[in-house]
């Protein structure tokens, strides 16, 4: 007959201590978490920094270190006047900006176009600072008159001024008895012509009154009486 008493017994001896005390039963092994996955996507993750440090490094340098040469001018340049060769001149600017300054390339386009405002020397040359012509206001004509420094202010006109036309006397004639024709304008262009030694000022004025003026202007029996700067 088979008995099982003894291995009982063995088992019981080795979940016992040496005296005799139940030793408590020994944990399930269980294994680190491991950390390689952290570490890739940490590693990724600097090398995308770096790389995107390294391309804005690149072009920041890339575009500062770019020059452009633009036009520039080179003397007071008054509004209306048409522009020279000899008013321009050229700086260089870094590349990349957003402006619409002109080239230095492009100043064969800008010669004897005329200034839409008043460019002081050191003025940058823009597609909005320069035009073909001045425009002119619609039912209005432009009237050039050939003045000499006798009939006109000492102040030099400019476009936008505020002028009026007054009728003259014949030379060395009398005084009128009664208040004389006058006519309202805005300068259009100013000028002086060397060879003739006068001015040429071309008036903005309304379209029914151009042919009087005109007619006047012909005679040399006009002088120009400033009313107002313009702007």
């Amino acid at each position: 007959m088979t008995t099982t008493a003894p291995e009982t017994t063995k088992k019981r001896a080795r979940n016992s201590g040496s005296n005799g005390e139940k030793v408590p039963p020994r944990p399930a092994a269980v294994g680190q978490p491991t950390k390689s996955r952290r570490r890739i996507w940490m590693i990724a993750l600097g090398i995308t920094i770096v790389l995107i440090g390294a391309l804005a490094t690149w072009y920041v340098t890339t575009t500062t270190s770019q020059t452009v040469s633009v036009l520039t001018i080179k003397s007071d340049v008054q509004r209306g006047e048409a522009i020279t060769q000899e008013d321009l001149t050229t700086i260089s600017i870094a590349g990349g900006q957003s402006t619409d300054t002109l080239t230095a390339s492009q100043a064969s386009t800008v010669v004897g176009q005329v200034a839409a405002v008043d460019l002081p020397a050191g003025s940058l040359v823009t597609s909005a600072n320069v035009l073909d012509t001045l425009p002119v206001p619609e039912n209005h004509s432009i009237v050039g008159i050939a003045l000499t420094t006798s009939q006109l202010p000492s102040y030099r006109l400019s476009a936008g001024d505020a002028v009026r036309l007054v009728d003259t006397p014949v030379a060395q004639g009398e005084p009128p008895t009664e208040d004389p024709t006058t006519f309202k304008a805005t300068v259009f262009t100013s000028t002086y012509d060397e060879t003739n030694q006068v001015w040429i000022i071309d008036v903005v004025v309304p379209t029914r009154e151009a042919a009087s003026i005109a007619a006047r202007a012909a005679t040399q029996r006009v002088s120009i009486v400033l009313d107002g700067v313009g702007e």
